[in-house]
């Protein structure tokens, strides 16, 4: 089981199990399974441009390389900024006390990019706080599920059925404004319907 989602406010901490929300936990996974004329199943194979080999599942892998054309690891990758400057992995923060501000704007979820959904199931949380939650207010946090490049934002939120963390970054948006041009309109150059609806 994942270790606890843990905030604090002031001198207050509170803790969270925490479940990932996907798809097939909401609405569950229908498979078609292909089976031949004796009922067995099927195993799906590509055959190659040239036709000379068939390919079953497990026989190709994705890879990276350098510029000699050797193999590299995943453990040998690292992180580069724009600048081209190596970034440090930043770790889960399950575990580990996260400060949460607030309460926050409900609005300001409206600018994350989400990424997952987490359901958060009180552990050690005081009544009154989740009164206040269940009530709408809104609390941000820094959240990662697991060690990434990025320190994501997670909003915590709540309705009669239970208390979620909506995770992501905050989306970027630049507001255009410009006055808008009007071309003014001729008197000559007025649209006329010959059209003669009395004739209909």
């Amino acid at each position: 089981m994942a270790k606890p989602v843990i905030l604090t406010s002031g001198n207050k901490q509170y803790s969270f199990d925490v479940t990932r929300i996907d798809r097939a936990k909401l609405y569950g996974v229908r498979k078609r399974l292909p089976l031949d004329a004796n009922g067995q199943l099927c195993t799906k194979a590509s055959l190659t441009l040239d036709g000379e080999n068939l390919l079953s599942s497990g026989m190709t892998a994705q890879g990276y390389f350098n510029s000699e054309g050797l193999p590299i690891s995943r453990q040998e990758m690292v992180g580069l900024d724009a600048q081209g400057e190596m970034v440090e992995k930043i770790p889960s923060t399950l575990g580990f006390p996260q400060k949460m501000e607030g309460p926050v704007n409900a609005s300001e979820v409206l600018d994350l990019d989400v990424e997952s959904f987490f359901c958060l199931e009180p552990i050690e949380v005081e009544t009154s706080f989740l009164a206040e939650l269940k009530s709408g207010a809104v609390y941000k946090f820094c959240f990662n599920y697991s060690a990434g490049l990025e320190m994501e934002s997670a909003y915590l939120v709540a309705n009669d059925d239970g208390f979620f963390a909506i995770v992501g970054s905050t989306a970027s948006g630049e507001w255009v404004e410009e006055a808008a041009v009007y071309a003014p309109v001729d008197d000559d150059d007025t649209f006329t319907d010959d059209l003669d609806f009395d004739s209909l």
